[in-house]
């Protein structure tokens, strides 16, 4: 056997060997997401987690550290499916377009990720007294806050000067992340007649309307506002 071929085959172990992996680590955080938005993190044991994946608990640790190191990871990866599936306003000319595209994904992204949004909403209320949970849900939201200032933003800018329309949408965006909060519960309370669509039709809607207002206290003086780190 040559050494070309010696070569080959461990490339060929090396590369099986890490598909394995990253398809325990995919199993592990689909168990963990799944698990915890039943249950909630505090009560979801780690055992629990390997034996619904069909992993041993050793991987668990090899892949992230320990369960608070899952549970990150878990709400990253929640977070960056949820973002990706929202409309970007660069990708539309115009305001109206952009509320199209809310209307559509928005109710979308809200419908398919309801395992990731389920957990947001325990961890939420487990933050209370557990400064991970506090943390990683500050984030979440956090950059939920800057994604709807930006498109409310956008929507300002024909209607008053740009610092004016920053302030202004860093005001409403607090009410459309509150919104879609309650977008989320109606879907789980209500199933059968929510009609997420409709709501986030209206979300563009009462945006437009409570805009005047929210203007007129931009322009009281307050700052611009920062962006989450």
């Amino acid at each position: 056997m040559t050494l070309a071929t010696v070569a080959g085959l461990t490339a060929a172990r090396v590369t099986k060997a890490d598909q394995r992996g990253a398809r325990s680590r995919e199993l592990l955080l689909d168990a963990a997401e799944q698990l915890m938005a039943e249950k909630g993190y505090a009560a979801t044991p780690v055992s629990a987690i390997c034996k619904a994946a069909g992993v041993p608990v050793t991987s668990l640790y090899w892949h992230f550290g320990s369960k608070d190191g899952l549970l990150a990871t878990v709400m990253e990866r929640g977070a960056e499916r949820w973002f990706a599936s929202l409309p970007r306003g660069d990708d539309r000319e115009t305001p109206q377009a952009d509320a199209e595209a809310l209307q559509v994904q928005g109710a979308d992204a809200v419908a398919a990720n309801p395992n990731f949004l389920r957990l947001l909403d325990i961890l939420a209320i487990e933050g209370r007294n557990d400064e991970l949970a506090a943390t990683l849900v500050h984030r979440v939201r956090g950059h939920a806050q800057v994604y709807f200032r930006a498109a409310i933003e956008r929507l300002l800018t024909s209607l008053c000067d740009t610092v004016t329309a920053r302030v202004a949408a860093d005001d409403l965006a607090r009410f459309a992340v509150a919104f879609s909060d309650g977008c989320f519960f109606a879907l789980q309370l209500e199933l059968e007649t929510t009609d997420l669509r409709q709501m986030y039709a209206d979300l563009t809607t009462a945006i437009r309307a409570l805009a005047p207002a929210a203007i007129g206290r931009a322009r009281n003086g307050a700052e611009p506002p920062q962006d989450s780190p």
